[in-house]
């Protein structure tokens, strides 16, 4: 069985955010990248934005069926940009500038062991 998605605190602080604003699945699969060793499970991404979405961060759009930010996640750094999906096709998605990414970092236990 594997064990939970963890980070050592010495090594989360050494974690550099993104300085340009990046999409969650960018965020999370970096992290996974650099700590999810073998017998651990990934960090998935609704895990962040659940999250968020108990803080008030997110809410969830019920015409696009995603989570958008709320005044108080754009005031964190959560805004709505345009990306291209695997299709060609624009999609709208969440991008956390690097408040955003470091508030998540600051948070990150409150995140992983819920």
């Amino acid at each position: 069985m594997k064990k939970k998605f963890y980070i050592y605190q010495e090594d989360l602080i050494k974690y550099q955010v993104a300085y340009e604003a990046i999409g969650i699945s960018q965020f999370v699969e970096a992290l996974n990248d650099m700590f999810c060793v073998n017998g651990m499970k990934k960090l998935r991404t609704n895990q962040i934005t659940d999250f968020l979405l108990k803080q008030g961060y997110l809410y969830f759009d019920e015409d696009e069926e995603r989570k958008r930010p709320t005044l108080k996640g754009k005031m964190l750094g959560i805004q709505i940009g345009q990306t291209k999906d695997e299709n060609g096709k624009t999609i709208r998605v969440n991008l956390y500038n690097a408040r955003a990414q470091q508030y998540i970092l600051d948070r990150f236990y409150d995140i992983i062991l819920k």
